[in-house]
């Protein structure tokens, strides 16, 4: 083994590169005391030297997050309670490097830790992790990974009465984002991050990005959204675009939460039922399937039909009174069974 390329340190023999690559000194512990893998991973640097992304790779986690949330906050969240916890100190290569013989890494232990998260969850954590490394290493691919928890998925949705009372019990300022959560379809993170740069006031549209499929989604206003918006509107902040710059995802979640605790409503109505409101009173409105898909963000009518098909009693002796059409309209032979 060239001495110049790898040295082994401290009492656990950490192997570190100790090389010259391109004219770049590489003194980076390679973490590991294997001595054939360390040889791998001085590729890798070496890789990302030609890349040009050597200085990115070595980045820590919490200056790829800084950079992160300074363009994108909707998920702070997952950062703060969950990802940077988890990483914090940790750099880029040491997140991104993995064990080709077990297929191990720092990435893949993070969801062995999380796996009693719902599949829902985790994949927003998956999506957000998967930003952030990538400011660091652009090729950065995330795992295989299993869901141990499928989640859950509401059965039911909300009646406009249920609505009624729980928005009643809020605050004014959580009233106002609940309404437009029940009157646009966005999910929570995508509201409270609205930005006035998003409203177009002219078209009375509101026009913005799922941040969960990055799918551009655009919304009417209707009277309520825009009477929200009008309210809003008046207690604006000079240094802050956003529309509920007054309120986080969590405060409300909380809110909500509290709302619901002092209703009568006997069953567990989620934040996230104001989305299943949005779509399913649509569906049992007669509004077409497309155009509620449209509207939701989504990219096919199954989705719509497994999260949000949650059809009335009304809206289905609707649908099957069509065949009392027939009874006029058809030929003797029916008309002598149906009286049979």
């Amino acid at each position: 083994m060239p001495k110049k390329v790898i040295r082994k340190r401290g009492k656990r023999g950490i192997c570190y590169a100790a090389c010259r690559y391109r004219g770049i000194l590489l003194q980076d512990s390679l973490e590991t005391t294997d001595e054939n893998l360390a040889l791998q991973r001085l590729t890798q640097l070496k890789i990302q030297i030609d890349k040009g992304d050597y200085q990115s790779w070595k980045k820590t986690w919490s200056e790829t997050e800084a950079d992160y949330l300074k363009e994108d906050g909707r998920y702070e969240y997952i950062v703060r309670k969950h990802l940077r916890p988890f990483f914090s100190g940790k750099r880029i290569m040491e997140i991104t490097n993995y064990d080709p013989k077990t297929g191990n890494s720092l990435v893949s232990e993070y969801f062995r830790v999380k796996g009693d998260l719902p599949e829902s969850s985790l994949k927003k954590h998956a999506r957000v992790m998967k930003w952030i490394l990538q400011r660091g290493d652009r090729d950065f691919v995330l795992p295989a990974i299993i869901y141990r928890n499928k989640g859950f998925y509401q059965n039911q949705f909300m009646s406009i009465l249920e609505l009624d009372e729980i928005i009643s019990l809020l605050e004014d300022q959580h009233q106002s984002l609940a309404l437009v959560l029940a009157y646009t379809g966005l999910d929570l993170g995508d509201a409270v991050g609205l930005s006035w740069r998003d409203i177009d006031l002219q078209e009375q549209m509101i026009r913005t990005q799922r941040g969960k499929t990055g799918i551009k989604v655009d919304v009417p206003f209707t009277k309520a959204v825009s009477d929200v918006l009008q309210v809003r509107s008046r207690v604006r902040k000079l240094h802050d675009d956003r529309v509920f710059h007054t309120i986080t995802g969590q405060g409300f979640q909380k809110a909500w939460k509290r709302a619901l605790k002092k209703s009568s409503i006997e069953w567990n109505v989620r934040v996230k039922d104001l989305r299943h409101f949005f779509a399913s009173f649509m569906l049992n409105n007669e509004v077409d399937h497309l155009t509620v898909v449209t509207l939701m963000g989504h990219t096919s009518v199954e989705m719509l039909k497994k999260r949000y098909g949650h059809f009335g009693d009304d809206t289905l002796r609707k649908a099957v009174k069509v065949f009392d059409k027939i009874e006029s309209q058809s030929s003797n032979c029916l008309q002598v069974v149906c009286k049979s």
